[in-house]
């Protein structure tokens, strides 16, 4: 994934006290880190908890949707509202799934089935959802699929209340919503975030299956096909393209493909290396999905080949591999950051057998020299060009 936005060294930690109307909480990012310039919540979460807390609803079973880190979950928990019996948490990201179980526990929640039921984007919904909380993300794409998705699953009428920061409540975004939805209504900027209230509407010509794209590579003879909110959903990124033109000897026995999204990285590898063990990883249920789809569809033997989401190789047993593909991202969501990619090599440090290779694309501009020279006796510059450099890190 790639962004023009430099990233900032040397900011202070984040706070990590939540505090609303409807009550104080200790959340954070997860993993989490000491010094984190991050905080676990944002604008819109808090316009969420005001929100509940002037209308004080008598939910049984909401639904919570891009709850990155729990703030949503601890609103339905607070003493100043009845607690539904059961709270329903729908995300594509098993890192915020992670997230929302650490702080569940960090605040003596510890919720469990049926109680807090965890959702992945491509599972049926539950008939018993009476209302939603929605963080609307970056993704229109997967705006649009998850709005489709409640829309033929829900009950009409179901509530729907949605926040973001201001600048995504473009024409677009207000379209879709009225697509799917009846009496939306915006409020006036917070904070410089707001939020949406409406009601879900029947409609009957949205399938999940409208929503997977396709794109050709000819050149290496793929089909590659991609659920919303993919990277790279609509053609090959060029951070990719430049790793394709300078991939590593075929031959590695064991093989991952990290930070992976459709999985192209791998795929080419597995095509020029076919005896090669390759594993792909993402923490991404929908890039999993993407990923599992291409393989099936363009490598012989596919079942032969893993999948696996995971925090970038947190489960992933040490000195088991001898080759790790990576285009890191270094975004999380909204939030900038050069973490994922920290955690990433450090993973990759503990999985790699002593004598196995991290190769690894990026951004010129990005300080990933040094993280990588503290992990790794031997760092190499590949490849560049005026926009990327391929790292080589072994040892």
């Amino acid at each position: 994934m790639n962004s023009r936005q430099s990233i900032r060294t040397g900011t202070p930690s984040a706070a990590t006290t939540f505090t609303t109307e409807l009550g104080s909480w200790h959340l954070q990012r997860f993993p989490a880190r000491k010094q984190d310039p991050l905080q676990a919540w944002d604008a819109a979460d808090e316009l969420i908890h005001s929100w509940l807390a002037t209308q004080r609803p008598q939910w049984q079973a909401p639904l919570l949707i891009n709850d990155s880190f729990g703030a949503l979950l601890m609103a339905c928990h607070s003493e100043l509202l009845t607690p539904p019996p059961v709270v329903h948490s729908l995300t594509d990201s098993y890192v915020s799934q992670r997230g929302f179980q650490h702080n569940s526990k960090l605040n003596q929640l510890n919720l469990q089935l049926p109680a807090l039921n965890l959702l992945q984007p491509l599972q049926n919904l539950p008939p018993n959802i009476d209302a939603v909380l929605l963080k609307i993300p970056k993704s229109i794409s997967l705006l649009e699929f998850q709005l489709a998705t409640l829309a033929t699953t829900l009950k009409p009428g179901t509530p729907i209340v949605a926040a973001a920061k201001s600048k995504l409540f473009t024409p677009s975004v207000r379209q879709l919503f009225e697509r799917y939805c009846d009496n939306v209504s915006v409020s006036l900027a917070s904070k410089k975030s707001r939020t949406l209230e409406a009601q879900l509407k029947a409609v009957a010509d949205a399938e999940p299956a409208d929503f997977i794209d396709a794109w050709q590579l000819p050149e290496y003879g793929l089909e590659m096909r991609h659920h919303a909110g993919v990277f790279a959903r609509n053609a090959l990124d060029i951070g990719a393209r430049f790793m394709l033109q300078h991939m590593p000897a075929a031959g590695a026995n064991r093989v991952i493909d990290l930070g992976c999204g459709n999985g192209i990285l791998g795929i080419v590898y597995a095509q020029q290396s076919p005896h090669s063990q390759v594993t792909w990883v993402d923490e991404s249920y929908l890039a999993m999905a993407s990923c599992r789809t291409n393989i099936d569809l363009n490598l012989p033997h596919s079942e032969a080949y893993q999948t696996r989401v995971d925090d970038c190789l947190s489960q992933q047993p040490s000195a088991s591999a001898d080759l790790i593909l990576c285009n890191p991202p270094f975004h999380q969501e909204h939030a900038v950051t050069e973490h994922i990619a920290r955690q990433m090599f450090r993973d990759a440090k503990r999985v790699l057998q002593p004598n196995g290779e991290l190769w690894l694309v990026a951004n010129r501009h990005l300080p990933y020299y040094a993280s990588l020279k503290r992990l790794f006796k031997q760092v190499d510059q590949h490849a560049q060009n005026a926009k990327f450099v391929i790292w080589r890190a072994r040892g």
